[in-house]
């Protein structure tokens, strides 16, 4: 593999990454912001309030969007590795 081969492939993986943990980690700030707000309204500095939401919200939200992050990583690995391996083994 030549070295712009190694670097489309690893800005490739990095936007498959982000496209994957992207979801969770948005509607995890969200969550996280509303929480604050709340605990800083009621002035509640409880840690279990601000842990357990975003424990169970993340638990769901990865259970829902599961098949959209199963079918990136598989377009990926179809599209990118797999491709690459056959290559390698063929010596192309």
């Amino acid at each position: 593999m030549t070295d712009t081969e190694v670097i489309e492939l690893c800005r490739t993986t990095l936007v498959t990454l982000v496209m994957v943990c992207g979801p969770i980690l948005l509607i995890m700030m969200v969550v996280g912001t509303v929480i604050s707000v709340f605990q800083a309204v009621t002035q509640i500095q409880e840690q279990t309030l601000s842990m357990v939401p975003k424990v169970l919200i993340v638990f769901g939200v990865s259970i829902l969007l599961m098949p959209y992050m199963l079918g990136e990583m598989t377009e990926f690995f179809n599209l990118e590795i797999a491709d690459r391996i056959v290559a390698i083994g063929t010596g192309r």
